[in-house]
């Protein structure tokens, strides 16, 4: 599972000082301070930041990378930014936007947890999501942000 989705090459202009690329052992330990929590929330688009690096977007059915919001129940606000879905770690990439949905709707009814913060073999974050002991969804992140969140997104 190595995908860096795109997101090493982005601009400048692009970039937030909140926006985080690279997985320091600082943004291990925010991330990692997450573990247990479990999704509350979550919202996503059908496009991504990293279809400004595409001479053309992808089609519905192409797509592989979109940007998300996770709600945990810490209060936790993960923006993720670039991100591929994966259901194990040898598996491709999910690839259309319906199967993405289907997965983070899969994923918010399941009242996953955030089983595991991890590293690819490409030094992406990858989050491992998580029912009971069985991974439910792995998501693989170009960028990301962490916040706290006042109110959940309506549905």
């Amino acid at each position: 599972m190595v995908s860096n989705n795109g997101l090493d090459e982005i601009s400048e202009d692009l970039m937030e000082d909140a926006l985080q690329m690279e997985l320091t052992e600082e943004a291990y330990q925010e991330l990692a301070a997450s573990e247990g929590a479990a999704v509350v929330g979550l919202t996503y688009w059908s496009a991504s930041l990293a279809d400004e690096l595409e001479e053309e977007e992808p089609t519905p059915e192409e797509r592989q990378v979109i940007d998300l919001d996770i709600y945990l129940d810490d209060n936790t606000l993960l923006e993720l930014y670039g991100a591929s879905l994966f259901r194990t770690v040898s598996a491709e990439p999910l690839t259309g936007l319906s199967a993405l949905e289907t997965a983070l709707i899969d994923l918010a009814d399941a009242e996953a947890i955030l089983g595991e913060v991890a590293e690819t073999d490409g030094g992406d974050l990858a989050l491992v999501f998580v029912v009971g002991d069985e991974p439910r969804l792995i998501i693989v992140v170009g960028a990301w942000t962490v916040s706290e969140w006042d109110e959940l997104p309506e549905d």
